[in-house]
């Protein structure tokens, strides 16, 4: 079984002359399926394509009821992911929990940051203690505005740069603040094979080495017990990349049980074989490129025995 964790399905309420068509488009979606072997595609909102000026509470709400609606109808083909923002809002958390709970959606996706607030910030407590306690893996995608937005203004540079970058500096905020410290259960599964984190392990242990040194800068606060580069190898990273190279690194890093196929599509036009071929490009086993292509994220989203 291949499953494809990243992918974006909008609601047809949110149609935008500017939008990608293909967001909109199931059976698009199921032809490209079926030429390239995908039997499932993992399916979220990355806040990227949401009305203009909508509320948070209501985006959150519509897509929600939209993706229970196209898992319920295409339950072999489409899985939903709920929507949800991780800052201090008690409406929104009992809409994510309302989703996992009442409508069953197996995962939750949500982006790295919001207006410049990171998943390190006090206000994500509430919304990582309910998916720890509710056992449910959380999707990481980066946002439409990120890091360094105002030097990428040209070439599409948000779209290539931007967001990976936004994820690494995310991630990397959240680890060195002890977040796997306070919720050392949960499973977070980062887009573009985690941005730059795959490799950054190496400079992030020899500063963490040198944390005493005070000679390179302050360090504070010293939360974690052990080096960053194994609270990097709990994270799940996607093979969205289109780049080989990127994903052996990925392996490397986190292991082979920790790597799951991606291929953002929809909304990017790149067809689904070409990013089902990247893994079948890597030199691993077959069992291996299996555990990569399905095996791993079935038993994440629950889909295994």
């Amino acid at each position: 079984m291949i499953i494809d964790c990243h992918a974006h399905l909008m609601p047809q309420s949110w149609f935008h002359p500017k939008s990608p068509k293909s967001i909109f488009d199931l059976d698009g979606l199921f032809k490209e399926q079926d030429e390239a072997g995908v039997d499932m595609t993992v399916f979220g909102n990355n806040w990227i394509r949401s009305p203009d000026g909508a509320d948070a509470l209501r985006v959150v709400k519509e897509f929600n009821e939209h993706a229970a609606e196209l898992t319920a109808k295409h339950p072999k083909r489409l899985l939903g992911l709920a929507c949800s923002v991780p800052f201090d809002n008690d409406q929104i958390l009992q809409e994510t929990e309302r989703a996992v709970k009442e409508y069953k959606l197996r995962g939750i996706m949500i982006n790295s940051s919001v207006n410049g607030e990171y998943l390190d910030s006090p206000r994500a407590t509430a919304f990582f203690q309910l998916v720890s306690d509710m056992d449910v893996p959380v999707f990481l995608h980066p946002p439409k505005f990120t890091i360094g937005n105002e030097k990428m203004e040209i070439f599409r540079l948000p779209e290539m740069l931007g967001r990976p970058f936004d994820t690494t500096l995310s991630l990397t905020r959240f680890i060195f603040t002890g977040g796997f410290e306070r919720f050392p259960k949960l499973k977070l599964v980062c887009a573009h094979v985690g941005g730059a984190l795959p490799m950054l392990a190496g400079r992030y242990g020899f500063g963490y080495e040198l944390r005493k040194d005070m000679s390179f800068g302050p360090w504070e606060p010293d939360v974690m017990t052990r080096p960053p580069v194994s609270y990097i190898a709990q994270l799940y990273l996607d093979t969205v990349s289109l780049h080989p190279p990127a994903v052996q690194c990925a392996i490397d890093t986190v292991g082979i049980d920790h790597v799951v196929y991606g291929s953002d599509f929809p909304p990017v036009p790149i067809p689904l074989k070409r990013s089902v071929d990247v893994v079948h490009q890597l030199k691993i086993s077959n069992e291996d490129k299996q555990k990569i292509l399905g095996d791993t994220a079935a038993k994440l989203l629950g889909l295994s025995g």
